[in-house]
């Protein structure tokens, strides 16, 4: 589409908009015409936003910066295909797991020669445990990585899930345990579960909400609907559609549908 100046935000803009991911399709449906055109985004913010640390309502902002980050790992998540979800934990022997700055150098030089020497792919979020302990949780695409399967310290079986997935080892992570364990069916319900270790309480702990490797794909395609669609209309017509408050009174009803038949989980990138 070619961009005009003489554009009129009647006719770029649109209360509705669809996601288009590998594994599903989701129609957003807005209380305001919020979506616009791809390229016709605006430059500049159309409000002002204040210094980091000076906002009128810091718990509200620091809620509009989560909900962001775990639209952004959700999208992440959904738009390439992982094959693993993984967990580490690391050592007191090893790293002082209470100080971010020191778990911050050892996690991303880890990351950084883990993708660029063995091609590690992944989206990773830290967590707090209750004590204050760093750990992380995350979605990959081992590489070259080594991966061993883990075992029962008492018996010396191999551990499995309770359907039979194997649980392993991540053995080039040097820094604590780790767990790493191969995704089930159902793909979307384990990108949720990720999302979820940004809740209501966390913080940012390594400067981000998140950490992801290069070249994965960030974001869906997305189509906008021109003229929009009746917002209370749609809800009438699909009354248990959830409802996802965004700011002030602006809120987007989110209905999803998975494409057939599904795609099996693999080992790569963005299928």
């Amino acid at each position: 589409m070619a961009i005009t100046m003489g554009a009129r935000l009647s006719d770029i803009s649109s209360n509705a908009r669809v996601k288009d991911y590998p594994s599903l399709t989701v129609l957003q449906v807005a209380n305001a015409a919020i979506f616009r055109q791809p390229g016709y985004e605006p430059r500049k913010r159309l409000y002002d936003v204040p210094p980091k640390g000076e906002a009128e309502d810091p718990e509200r902002s620091q809620a509009c910066s989560r909900a962001r980050a775990r639209a952004a790992v959700r999208d992440i998540a959904l738009c390439n295909r992982f094959a693993y979800f993984f967990t580490w934990t690391l050592s007191p022997e090893e790293v002082d797991r209470y100080d971010a700055d020191q778990v911050g150098k050892k996690v991303k030089t880890f990351l950084k020669n883990a993708s660029y020497r063995k091609g590690f792919e992944y989206v990773l979020v830290p967590e707090p445990h209750k004590d204050g302990a760093i750990h992380f949780h995350g979605l990959c695409n081992l590489g070259a990585v080594a991966v061993e399967p883990a075992h029962d310290p008492r018996s010396g079986k191999p551990l499995t899930m309770e359907d039979g997935r194997p649980i392993l080892n991540m053995t080039d992570w040097k820094w604590g345990f780790s767990t790493c364990i191969p995704i089930d069916g159902n793909y979307e319900r384990t990108c949720n579960y990720l999302t979820k270790y940004l809740s209501k309480g966390t913080d940012k702990i390594l400067g981000k909400w998140y950490l992801s490797s290069r070249g994965l794909v960030k974001h869906p395609e997305v189509s906008i609907i021109d003229g929009g669609m009746d917002y209370f209309g749609f809800l009438q017509e699909n009354p248990e559609t959830p409802v996802v408050p965004i700011y002030r009174d602006i809120c987007i009803a989110v209905m999803q549908q998975l494409r057939e038949p599904p795609i099996e989980a693999l080992e790569g990138g963005c299928l």
